[in-house]
């Protein structure tokens, strides 16, 4: 598992998207968690999320499963850099992963 980069707010949300699953079998392919599969899930577990919480654990599906799609092309960079002198290039996923930050 490779290292995350740190989070200062909302560590416990990917934790727990890691739990239910980033992505769930659908036909021919994975599709993201839908709010089906997350009520399942918070029944069987007796996890109470807000909804608030079960909309950022769908969109944070979305966004892993997006990522995953582009990650397979060889130019693809990756979706965040460590060292501080290389310029990161802000993917739409890291958008949309930092707004649902702000939530």
């Amino acid at each position: 598992m490779p290292e995350l980069p740190p989070l200062e707010h909302g560590a416990y949300l990917v934790a727990l998207l890691f739990e239910v699953g980033p992505t769930m079998s659908g036909g021919m392919a994975p599709g993201p968690l839908t709010f089906s599969e997350i009520d399942c899930w918070c029944n069987r577990t007796g996890v109470d999320l807000a909804p608030w919480e079960a909309r950022a654990l769908r969109r944070l599906s979305i966004a892993y499963l997006n990522e995953s799609h582009a990650a397979e092309k060889r130019d693809r960079p990756a979706p965040w850099v460590r060292d501080a002198e290389t310029k990161p290039q802000v993917s739409e996923t890291q958008l949309a992963l930092r707004a649902l930050a702000r939530i």
